[in-house]
């Protein structure tokens, strides 16, 4: 018979015991049909964490047996709780920005989500100091506190469009080691789990109902060796906390001052309520009897050091004093401990009570099992039949079983198999970003490849359920290359314009400059750049580009036979003329005298400036002007360099060759004087006519 489908077998595995219940549903209600209890016979458990496994799975064998025995059949599946002190929770806020400012799908608001389960894992790792392995917990479930958009709260992600969005998110962790522990001892007594909750969950289904969560109410589960806590507020349970301190306490009290050992001690601790003297053996073999009185005497200080720790923390967790307190668990029963945990709440004796089995509804049979220790056991059993506990499946994932909680999704497998929910989807290449003449230009970076999901071989998305035994493959995503971009791709080409100036041919070409630097229509794009491209236009642009730049100043200048000033612009085709305007150069040959020599000033003059220059290039050195006059190189150790430099280096005669010739100087064809700045690559021609 498959057990699942008629009997639910309940274990509460705490730190002192093993309490087994089995249970199936009537008309009448929920149904114990058996139910059975064992101590360790060490302590295989400490504060609630299995330290012993083998002497646990001991433990849960007799109980399982006798229960079978019970009920005449083979139990194979087991509903179980964790101890409360294992629950961690962590409250963090995810940001993703959102590519190309697209419609916001479902895909999208569940990887936020996920990502940021994923980081708080990795936080509650970080903070354990286990920074390299955040899979040493279980997520247990997440809920998402708010969502935002664009820095304001929205009530819904789906189908919004934005630059960015966020999502805060709670998510509850277990311990790896908590779960894996038990699963071990079960699997060592042949035992599936099928059911997994929290035993401050349990316990608070059965006695703490829904119609009574409208009260500001906590829930203590006082066990050996921690106190849970649950409070309850406004219709919902509102938070869980836990004090690791509990019976034992009191326990190892009585231990240390009577010379027991623990389970004798334990003993006395029991026989406070109904013996007013108490008689044992201590380790040494002395008999003694000891009035109830003393024990209380003995026990008192570390009562109250219990109550006070358990009292501090429900009120942090509260935030104030509850309306009342509602006791479970057998560390409740500890002598004193009820009117001391009144006392440091403040409340009344009456608000604080100590519940057992007569509080739970709708459950009946096994009255043997009593008392405030059958509440938690039961509320397992309950919650499994209501299908609130975590059940779980296993699944492949590239070759690797994952453990992972029932109703899972793909999303929930990968996270389980450490797989970073950001590898899921591609991110989109760096963009590079330049500005052409002023104007923004974007050249968008590659978009990468998505991540290839199968489930059985079947392309799926991340919120595709799954189930026990699936195989999912995955292959994480590729994501898209920076940017990279050339000239070319955000200038145009403009064609160039040919033209004359004094009958020579000149090709004006489009000028392109990045971050000041020329450049071609092949070089690659620096991110940020400024780049300026444009056709010179004007005849200023187009003298300038022949190597003269004032010519306002110091030429006629004849577009087309027609004079215009500098600012003009020119056409494909135009013929150019410039000429000398109408004023005395500082050198002039005497053509009216016909003698052909230089007067007496313009010597002086030339003889002067050859002299400067030649105590120029001592002074300066590491500096070259390159020019051609008469297509011979000279070089001239300069920079600011006029045409009289160039005359101490060349062998041309000032002197003309014949009376009535005069000198015709001119630099990239252009009509020069003495004075005349020259710049590397110039032309020069000299000549007497």
């Amino acid at each position: 018979m498959d057990m699942s489908e008629s009997y639910i077998f309940a274990l509460d595995i705490g730190t002192r015991s093993v309490v087994g219940v089995v249970m199936h549903e009537t008309p009448k209600g929920l149904e114990i049909v058996a139910s059975e209890h064992l101590e360790h016979q060490n302590r295989a458990m400490i504060d609630g964490q299995i330290h012993d496994i083998e002497q646990v799975a001991k433990a849960i064998k007799v109980v399982k047996e006798k229960l079978e025995t019970k009920i005449g059949q083979t139990l194979t599946q087991v509903a179980v709780a964790a101890a409360g002190r294992a629950l961690r929770t962590v409250r963090l806020k995810m940001n993703n920005d959102i590519v190309e400012y697209k419609e916001i799908h479902r895909d999208d608001i569940l990887r936020l989500e996920l990502q940021a389960v994923q980081e708080a894992q990795n936080k509650l790792a970080e903070s354990d100091h286990h920074e390299d392995d955040s899979l040493n917990y279980h997520c247990v479930g997440y809920s998402v506190v708010n969502y935002e958009l664009d820095g304001f709260r929205i009530g819904n992600l789906y189908g919004q469009k934005g630059k960015n969005m966020s999502a805060e998110v709670i998510a509850t962790f277990l311990p790896r080691v908590v779960v894996d522990s038990l699963f071990a001892a079960l699997q060592r007594v042949k035992l599936e789990m099928t059911s997994l909750t929290l035993e401050p969950i349990a316990a608070s289904a059965v006695v703490v109902p829904p119609s009574m969560r409208q009260l500001n109410i906590a829930l203590l589960d006082i066990g050996a060796g921690t106190s849970d806590i649950a409070i309850t507020d406004d219709g919902s349970i509102v938070g869980y906390g836990m004090v690791p301190i509990a019976g034992d306490e009191v326990t190892e009290k009585i231990s240390q001052e009577y010379l027991v050992d623990f389970n004798q001690a334990e003993i006395i601790k029991r026989s406070i309520y109904n013996h007013d003297e108490i008689k044992f053996a201590d380790v040494l073999g002395i008999e003694q009897a000891v009035p109830k009185e003393d024990v209380l005497e003995v026990i008192c200080e570390t009562v109250q050091y219990l109550a006070k720790q358990i009292s501090e923390r429900l009120i942090e967790l509260n935030g104030r004093t509850p309306q009342a307190v509602i006791c479970i668990g057998g560390g409740s029963l500890t002598p004193l401990l009820k009117d001391m945990l009144a006392e440091n709440l403040g409340l009344s004796k009456q608000r604080v009570a100590i519940r057992g089995r007569e509080a739970i509804a709708e459950v009946f049979g096994a009255q043997e099992l009593m008392g405030p220790e059958a509440v938690t056991p039961i509320g397992i059993a309950v919650t499994s039949f209501e299908h609130k506990g975590l059940g779980f499946a296993w699944v492949i994932v590239n070759n690797r079983q994952v453990r992972l909680f029932e109703r899972g999704t793909v999303a929930d497998a990968l996270l389980a198999a450490g797989v970073s929910i950001r590898r899921t989807m591609p991110r989109l290449g760096m963009a590079l970003t330049v500005t052409v003449n002023e104007e923004l230009k974007i050249i968008k970076g590659g978009r990468g490849k998505p991540a290839i999901v199968k489930l059985n071989g079947h392309d799926v998305t991340i919120d595709t359920p799954v189930k026990h035994n699936d195989v999912i493959e995955f292959v994480e995503a590729i994501d898209g290359e920076n940017a990279k971009g050339y000239i070319y791709d955000v200038v145009q080409d403009i064609l160039p314009i040919s033209i004359s100036i004094n009958e020579e041919s000149l090709t004006i070409n489009h000028v392109i400059t990045m971050n000041g630097q020329a450049v071609t229509f092949y070089d690659e794009l620096v991110d940020n750049a400024r780049i300026v491209h444009y056709l010179p236009r004007t005849i200023a642009d187009v003298l300038e580009i022949a190597g003269y730049s004032d010519a306002e100043n110091e030429y006629d200048i004849y577009v087309n036979e027609h004079i215009v000033d500098p600012m003009t612009e020119i056409s494909d085709g135009d013929v150019i003329t410039i000429e000398t305007k109408n004023e005395p150069s500082l050198i002039e040959i005497s053509s009216e005298d016909g003698d052909g020599q230089l007067d007496l000033m313009e010597e002086q003059y030339v003889q002067s400036a050859l002299e400067v220059a030649a105590a120029d290039e001592e002074s300066e050195s590491g500096v070259i002007t390159l020019v051609y006059v008469n297509q011979e190189r000279v070089e001239i150790p300069r920079s600011d360099v006029i045409l009289t430099d160039i005359l101490t280096r060349i062998n041309f005669s000032l002197q003309p060759p014949e009376p009535g010739m005069r000198l015709e100087m001119k630099v990239n064809s252009l009509p020069a004087e003495f004075t005349t700045p020259l710049r590397n690559g110039d032309n020069v021609n000299l000549e007497w006519i």
